[in-house]
Parts: C-alpha cells; sequence; structure tokens
C-alpha cells in the first residue's frame, strides 16, 4: 500500500462529490492492537452509514456506497500490513485508500468534499521535498517528507541510464565502463575528457528535461544524490530553481530509499526550519499592509485567484463553511461544525494555494504569528 503524493492530494482535492466521506484511523504495524485496528475502522463505517441516512440517503445507496470500504474488514493481509495512519476516501464511483507514515487521530468527515487537512503536513513546505539518485547506470526521484520517502513513477521519456540516453556505442560505451557505471569517475588527461563531459552533460539535460513535466509547478527543495563530478554538471543543467546547494555524494545505485530518506533529511531539516521562520517573519513586517492578512475570508478569495504565496495553517483547527465563486464571498457555519453541504475551508484554501504555485506551512497554533488559524503573504 503506497503513501500519498501530491498529485495525488490535488486529485482527492478536486473531488466535489456530495456526499464525500474522509476517514483517518491510527493502525499498527504489529502486535496484538493489529486486531483492533478493523474493529474500530467498522465502528467509523457504521457512524458513516449513521450519517447518511440522517442526511436522507436511502438505505440501498448508504449501503452501496460504503461496500467497498466493507470489503476492507475481511482482508487479513490489508489490516497485517500496515503504517502508522490509515486514509480512505469514499464517494460515489470513487474509492482510495493510503497508508500514513505518522499517527492520526481517529476521525470521520462527512461533507461535501474529502476533508484532507490531517495529511497536510506530508506536503507543506517545512517538510516536503524531492531526491534525484542519479548515475550513469540508473535514474530515480523519490518525494520526501519528515516521516518517510516514496519512489516516484517516471515520465516515460527519461532515460533509465546514460546508455539508453545516448544509444552509446564504442568509445561512448567505453566511457561507461571505465567509468564504473555509477561510481566512477572522468579518467585521463587528453582531449577525449572533454568529449566525454558533453556527452555527460547530454545526458544530464536528458534527465533534466524530462523531469519538468513533474516539478514545473513545485519549489520544493531537491537534493542531489551521486558521485562528486556528476553533482555540479547537473546544477549547471538544470533549469530546477530549487537544488540545495549541498547534496550528497557517492554512488546511489545501492542504497535503500530510507536510507536515502534518512541523509537527505539531514539536509532539509534546517532548510526548512529557516524558511518556516521567514517566513513568519515576512507575515509580521506585512500584516498591517495589504500584502498579508489573517482575514479567511479575503485569503480563500485571493487562493482561488492565485494571489497567495504563501499561507500558514494551524494544524489543530478548521473552519466550515461555503464559498461562492460568482462573487469570491466565504460563509462560515453557524454552529462550526461540518454538514453533508459544507466545505473545509482550510483544506479548500491550501489546496488553491498549491495548485496555483503557491506554498503552505503548518504550525501547531501557539507557533501561529496571530491568533486566527490561517494567515497568508500575497504575490499582489
Amino acid at each position: 500500500m503506497k503513501t500519498l503524493t501530491l498529485d495525488q492530494i490535488k486529485e482527492l482535492a478536486q473531488q466535489t462529490a456530495s456526499p464525500s466521506i474522509s476517514i483517518f484511523l491510527p493502525t499498527h504495524r504489529a502486535g496484538r492492537e493489529t486486531q483492533q485496528d478493523p474493529i474500530r475502522f467498522k465502528n467509523l463505517l457504521r457512524d458513516a452509514e449513521k450519517q447518511l441516512l440522517d442526511g436522507g440517503m436511502g438505505p440501498r445507496e448508504a449501503s452501496a456506497l460504503l461496500q467497498p470500504a466493507q470489503s476492507l474488514l475481511d482482508d487479513v493481509d490489508f489490516w497485517n500490513y500496515q503504517h502508522d495512519g490509515l486514509a480512505v476516501f469514499i464517494s460515489a464511483d470513487d474509492f482510495h485508500y493510503h497508508a500514513l507514515p505518522f499517527r492520526v487521530e481517529e476521525l470521520l468527515v462527512v461533507a461535501q468534499s474529502y476533508y484532507v487537512k490531517p495529511v497536510l503536513p506530508l506536503f507543506t513546505n517545512n517538510g516536503h521535498y524531492y531526491i534525484l539518485a542519479i548515475s550513469l547506470n540508473e535514474v530515480r526521484l523519490l518525494e520526501g517528507t519528515r516521516y518517510g520517502v516514496g519512489q516516484m513513477t517516471l515520465p516515460d521519456g527519461i532515460p533509465a541510464n546514460m546508455e539508453e540516453a545516448l544509444r552509446l556505442d564504442g568509445p561512448q560505451k567505453s566511457l561507461q565502463m571505465h567509468s564504473g557505471g555509477g561510481d566512477g569517475m572522468l579518467h585521463g588527461q587528453g582531449p577525449g575528457d572533454e568529449e566525454q563531459k558533453v556527452w555527460i552533460e547530454q545526458y544530464l539535460n536528458l534527465v533534466d528535461t524530462s523531469l519538468k513535466e513533474i516539478l514545473r509547478e513545485q519549489n520544493a527543495p531537491l537534493v542531489l544524490v551521486g558521485v562528486d563530478y556528476l553533482l555540479p554538471m547537473y546544477r549547471k543543467v538544470s533549469e530546477y530553481q530549487n537544488i540545495m546547494e549541498e547534496g550528497i555524494t557517492g554512488n546511489p545505485d545501492h542504497l535503500r530509499p530510507e536510507e536515502l530518506q534518512e541523509q537527505a533529511w539531514r539536509l532539509v531539516e534546517t532548510y526548512f526550519q529557516q524558511e518556516t521562520k521567514k517566513t513568519v517573519e515576512q507575515y509580521q513586517q506585512l500584516a498591517d499592509t495589504d500584502k498579508a492578512t489573517d482575514n479567511i475570508e479575503e485569503i480563500v478569495a485571493a487562493a482561488v485567484n492565485g494571489r497567495v504565496d504563501k499561507l500558514i495553517l494551524s494544524v489543530e483547527d478548521q473552519i466550515w463553511g461555503a464559498f461562492n465563486p460568482k462573487d469570491g464571498k466565504v460563509t462560515r457555519s453557524s454552529n462550526g461544525q461540518s454538514k453533508k453541504h459544507n466545505l473545509a475551508l482550510l483544506d479548500f484554501t491550501a489546496m488553491k494555494t498549491l495548485q496555483n504555485g503557491g506554498t503552505v506551512y503548518t504550525l501547531s497554533q501557539d507557533e501561529m504569528p496571530t491568533d486566527s488559524p490561517i494567515a497568508a503573504v500575497f504575490r499582489y
């Protein structure tokens, strides 16, 4: 069972079939507690069915909607191979479940769209980054968080290695053999060295071009892993704006994703702390101008219009209500609770910010720069 990716969470955020059911459950990797997980999940499904019936849905329709989730209850392997948390999303003709590498609070939400706030810490700019492990033999792109890492599926056009990229033969193939593939060095002092460098730069340029589709809307830091001569060569040809200055030097071909994540996190953790501090300070400096605000109504409309550059959210709170795209007005729920036709406004704002190329930071409420659970810095 794979963990969520940013693209998947964006797709979930586009789901507007009502009712949409979101379930979050703390799970266990081993021990007797694994036997309790399906029981707790079953209780949440019963609560979901009750809410659907209370909302006017017929018994047969409610049963059919929940059936894909119900089928998980008897899947022993599913419950024996869990991570630390589970997210399940259910709506008409749509069903997704994802392992989470961190513990979540048990929660059921039935609303007009999926509730994704519990998983936002996976994708906020104070924890979301990429790792590019590259050698002459292999290319791997991984998406990491403070909690774990997952290997991404590369575009069809990306070369698997240098030989495939340049269809090497003769002297070029000899270069790969003499350089030891992933961990070798450029050898010799003759005129051929410059030609070898050109071949490698062509290969790296092909890799970078192929990755643009994945990274084109991203600003997350990218950690490079490779032998010492490849890293500066890749930086030279790459157009990605946020490659970390410090990389991981060595042959990455035999490093497991978890080993890459452990080393990369040491590099990006300080970066994230500094970036979060700078964002909070920037908000505080602009709070009395029209470039920043903690007004939810103004921020939601700005996020939809692509004006939000940086969004700061409290991980502990939510605001329920509705957004009218025609006049840009926000209406808060009178009782503050989720209802079938209500929108999770902080979720909605975060997703719109990410979709429009902004960055999102999540903090505990006592770390927020304002008493409001939301604050934003605008592009204009």
